[in-house]
């Protein structure tokens, strides 16, 4: 909800801005907005995101990374279906990266988050059967040790999967920019071909009534060309 609120008035400051005649000199602030509005609704989703300790807990101790990715991070899915530079792109992801995996995990007024995951991963040993462990860790051979590891997968893939989207958004942008310029540079060559045509024909056709104004008189020429 709270990203449509940044959504809607982007579009607002948008419509305003090329329709008041103090902007018409300065239209090109239109291509700053859409990058403004994601850079406030991180801003804002990131200090939510902070005091939300309570709403993420009840998807467990390392609740708060599925909180991210389904909650405040899903909005910016739609970054995938918009052309944006790709230097814009780039720092629009360093600061999602910055505010929800650096600045807000390790800055929570509930602690370090990371910590949680070790928390969790713990409490779910401690809550294991202790016979069925040691009936696994006989049959199987495992380790105490590879199941935390198991766990810790299990809790550290969405986070990478989140990485891996983030990448993904960069490089997209990178071959939409290519992709635009390539057709950019096709218009023109189009352009002047389409021009350079029109002249030659524009020529032609003058060379072609100066040639029957040479050979016939003025009225028979007029009535040639007509």
């Amino acid at each position: 909800f709270s990203f449509a609120l940044f959504a809607f008035a982007g579009l607002v400051a948008v419509v305003c801005m090329y329709q008041m005649k103090r902007f018409e000199k300065h239209r090109t602030w239109i291509f700053y907005i859409t990058p403004a509005m994601y850079l406030l609704y991180m801003v804002f989703a990131g200090v939510l995101f902070a005091h939300d300790s309570g709403g993420y807990n009840i998807f467990g101790p390392a609740g708060w990374v599925i909180a991210l990715i389904l909650q405040y991070a899903s909005p910016l899915a739609s970054l995938f279906f918009i052309s944006l530079p790709p230097l814009v792109m780039f720092e629009l992801m360093i600061v999602f990266v910055l505010v929800f995996l650096v600045i807000v995990p390790l800055c929570n007024p509930a602690g370090n988050l990371w910590n949680l995951i070790d928390e969790a991963t713990d409490a779910l040993l401690q809550q294991t059967d202790k016979m069925s462990v040691g009936l696994l860790l006989s049959i199987n051979g495992i380790t105490e040790g590879r199941i935390t590891e198991k766990w810790m997968y299990s809790y550290s893939i969405p986070i990478v999967m989140l990485c891996v989207l983030v990448v993904c958004l960069v490089v997209v942008s990178v071959i939409v920019d290519i992709s635009n310029r390539q057709s950019f540079i096709n218009k023109k060559i189009i352009e002047a071909l389409t021009k350079q045509r029109e002249g030659t024909l524009l020529q032609q056709k003058e060379d072609h009534e100066n040639l029957i104004h040479s050979i016939f008189p003025p009225v028979v020429a007029k009535d040639l060309i007509r």
